[in-house]
């Protein structure tokens, strides 16, 4: 009984840390306890939480197998630090790696761990990040560019400095146009008929501008619309994962830094956890 009330209270603790988006002095002057004090307790709750690799173990039967993978960065005593995150439609955040920076090996070693647990993946999600389109195309998983991602790069394709100033001329707006209602196709009928009216106006667009993003198109075209060929519900983008490192970025700046990888850690593993790792 003793340590189970002790668990609930660094589980009120975790709770009080994680979940509040006040400032530390903020949690301190309404708990009453000094926040150095809160967070030993809270990371001492960390130890009493499955990590996410854990929890994925636990509930492969809720894993849809569509799988998002990205990277978020973060300062540890100054310097940075990249979170490696892989996250499951059905199930949430199931793995992440802390490295130096955003890399190749990195992901590899990530879905490793994960299929490891017996996991299959069926389809990646990304947003196009060079080591990712690597490992994807080596290990022959089925890749789905986020649209809006590629639709920010069309943009920056067609615009200058991203603004749609009285200087451009119109045929580019109307490229863009036109490929950004191929990008958001939400069925293969219209996406279809999309790519005819491409064809059809590509002997307009003569300028090395047009050859240049007509180029981009094809290149990306399949990867952007992947989604469609499945049955499954696949998302069209990264979404889900970015808001995830948005939350991370949003309660890390209520800190006074980060101080080690452990720590780190420890927070990852609590927020992921509180947010039902999704």
């Amino acid at each position: 009984m003793k340590k189970k009330n002790k668990t609930r209270k660094l589980r009120i603790a975790a709770e009080q840390w994680i979940l509040d988006r006040s400032t530390l002095r903020r949690i301190e002057e309404r708990t009453g306890v000094a926040y150095r004090t809160k967070w030993k307790e809270v990371q001492e709750y960390a130890n009493h939480i499955p990590s996410p690799l854990e929890n994925l173990s636990n509930n492969l039967d809720k894993a849809t197998g569509i799988l998002m993978l990205d990277g978020t960065f973060v300062k540890v005593l100054g310097e940075d630090r990249c979170i490696h995150i892989a996250y499951d439609t059905g199930i949430g955040v199931i793995d992440y790696w802390i490295d130096d920076t955003e890399n190749k090996t990195a992901y590899y070693y990530l879905l490793q761990r994960i299929e490891s647990t017996g996991y299959n993946i069926k389809i990646g999600i990304s947003d196009g990040n060079w080591s990712l389109e690597s490992v994807f195309r080596e290990r022959n998983i089925p890749h789905q560019l986020c649209i809006f991602h590629l639709i920010g790069t069309l943009r920056r394709l067609l615009t200058r400095r991203n603004s749609w100033d009285q200087s451009i001329p119109s045929e580019y707006k109307v490229m863009y146009s036109r490929i950004k209602y191929i990008l958001k196709s939400q069925d293969i009928y219209r996406m279809v008929k999309g790519i005819e009216n491409i064809r059809i106006l590509t002997p307009c667009w003569t300028q090395s501008k047009h050859k240049k993003v007509l180029k981009w198109f094809w290149k990306n075209i399949v990867r952007a619309t992947i989604h469609l060929s499945y049955e499954e519900k696949v998302p069209s983008t990264s979404n889900a994962l970015e808001n995830i490192n948005g939350q991370i970025k949003a309660r890390l700046k209520t800190f006074r830094g980060i101080k080690s990888e452990n720590s780190l850690n420890k927070f990852l593993k609590i927020l992921f956890y509180f947010r039902k790792y999704k």
